[in-house]
């Protein structure tokens, strides 16, 4: 079972999607889905010592992924059918770990959505922000 090592990162994820044209346009947004790949997970040592903390080694751990996210709208079509768009957004972090687990270390991280908001800026257009918690996890 991972244990919590209070290791943790906050991103935003901010970027305009695109409805594709194959798609109809969309009339409102009905519901988002966010589901996240974790594609490397690494902790390596540094040089450098902890600013906080003297003595005490600063260690970071690089992570990359996929925020998998499905926006499920009416469309602008006079049945108004729902639709889903799906869109792939890849995302990296450098979380800094004074005196947290060495290099080469298995490390496990858990998203956290902490705030989601999509927004339709036009008939093809969505925006989009979300606030994710990357909680980092080592073996007991």
């Amino acid at each position: 079972m991972p244990t919590f090592t209070n290791f943790f990162t906050e991103i935003v994820i901010d970027h305009n999607l695109v409805i594709p044209d194959h798609k109809p346009p969309a009339e409102c947004l009905l519901d988002s889905v966010i589901d996240f790949e974790i594609t490397k997970a690494v902790v390596f040592d540094t040089p450098l010592e902890s600013p906080e903390i003297t003595g005490v080694l600063l260690r970071k751990a690089l992570v990359v992924g996929i925020a998998h996210i499905i926006v499920k709208y009416a469309a602008a079509v006079p049945d108004q059918q729902v639709h889903g768009a799906h869109f792939d957004v890849p995302f990296n972090a450098l979380v800094e770990m004074p005196d947290g687990p060495t290099q080469g270390t298995n490390i496990c991280v858990e998203p956290v959505v902490e705030k989601s908001v999509f927004c339709l800026e036009d008939d093809r257009r969505v925006s989009k922000i979300i606030v994710v918690r990357l909680d980092i996890y080592t073996a007991a």
